[in-house]
């Protein structure tokens, strides 16, 4: 990454010239400024003009890393966090990583520049020691994900537990042949749901079907693509862990078309308790996320952090709730 001491070299002129071309000092002559900022065009360099700031006290700016804001969760969950900021005096960053690892190294670099406070990570396509690596000592506190606590702070959701549960009401009513959704199935909370689904099973005496087990369905359009495959090729699924309110809400979608009675022939719960359970036909089962308190309790613990509390790691864990409704 090109710097100011680069663009002073390649323009053979001294940092503090190129510092007054940046803040269009009067001091500096025509030829030289064109010079200068021929340079910054050419090698498309853009002023950082608050790192001297930066290193001098906080910016008040944390920044939220998700994969995708089209993800339902994930908009509802920067939308949460950024309200609880707002509300204490912070301002916020969102950067969307769309699951590319360079992306996300990116912003750790720009984290080492101290372009913001802290980093609450929601999703990662690294190891948490890989994080923890990158981000060095600074303030970087997970949520989402099931990490362990032991390098950064963590804010969590019990999912295997609330996912044993949720399987555990299914199998209950002898519902056996289950399927089970993640978006992504290598992330520590998707595996944390799978330990769940297949605890559940376990203590049924049961082997789930790894057949029925579905990666990268997270929206509406997959919940609907998923029931035409499950429903056309008769697949001997009899209920199923839709991952989200909204993939159940497209499964839900794609029975009625098929003229499958739900929950008599096709038990579905959903995931977050999201409104959209609310308004389908039958209404959806779910698990409650707590998010809105997750979100406060995380936004609370940075600013102690920022402002010199133990900085020894903690690992939040929240209890959920199942809700069963009409599709299950």
């Amino acid at each position: 990454m090109i710097t100011i001491y680069d663009i002073a070299r390649l323009s053979g002129v001294s940092k503090s010239t190129v510092s007054r071309v940046i803040s269009n000092h009067p001091h500096v002559s025509a030829e030289t400024r064109n010079k200068v900022l021929k340079i910054m065009q050419q090698y498309h360099y853009v002023p950082n003009s608050l790192a001297k700031q930066f290193r001098q006290k906080q910016t008040n700016c944390i920044a939220i890393l998700v994969p995708n804001l089209n993800h339902p969760y994930f908009s509802q969950l920067v939308s949460y966090l950024s309200a609880a900021c707002y509300e204490r005096g912070f301002k916020t960053v969102v950067h969307q990583t769309f699951s590319n690892k360079q992306i996300e190294i990116d912003v750790y670099t720009q984290f080492q520049r101290n372009e913001f406070d802290a980093i609450i990570l929601a999703a990662s396509t690294l190891s948490e020691e890989e994080v923890a690596a990158y981000t060095e000592n600074k303030i970087i506190i997970a949520c989402n994900e099931d990490y362990s606590g032991k390098y950064f702070d963590v804010f969590c959701l019990n999912e295997e537990d609330l996912t044993m549960k949720a399987t555990a009401c299914l199998l209950d009513k002898g519902i056996s042949k289950l399927g089970f959704c993640s978006d992504n199935i290598d992330s520590p909370l998707q595996q944390a749901r799978l330990k769940g689904f297949n605890l559940a099973h376990d203590k049924k005496g049961l082997n789930s079907n790894k057949d029925f087990l579905f990666n990268h369905i997270s929206t509406i359009e997959d919940g609907i693509i998923l029931g035409e495959r499950i429903f056309n090729e008769h697949l001997e699924i009899e209920g199923i862990i839709a991952g989200s309110d909204f993939v159940a809400a497209g499964l839900i979608k794609s029975a009625i078309k098929n003229n499958i009675q739900v929950p008599q022939h096709f038990s579905i719960i959903g995931f977050d308790n999201h409104p959209i359970s609310l308004v389908t036909s039958p209404q959806i089962s779910t698990i409650s996320n707590r998010i809105k308190d997750m979100s406060n309790d995380l936004v609370d613990h940075v600013i102690r952090k920022m402002t010199g509390s133990k900085r020894t790691p903690i690992k939040k864990v929240y209890n959920g709730e199942v809700i069963i409704r009409g599709s299950s």
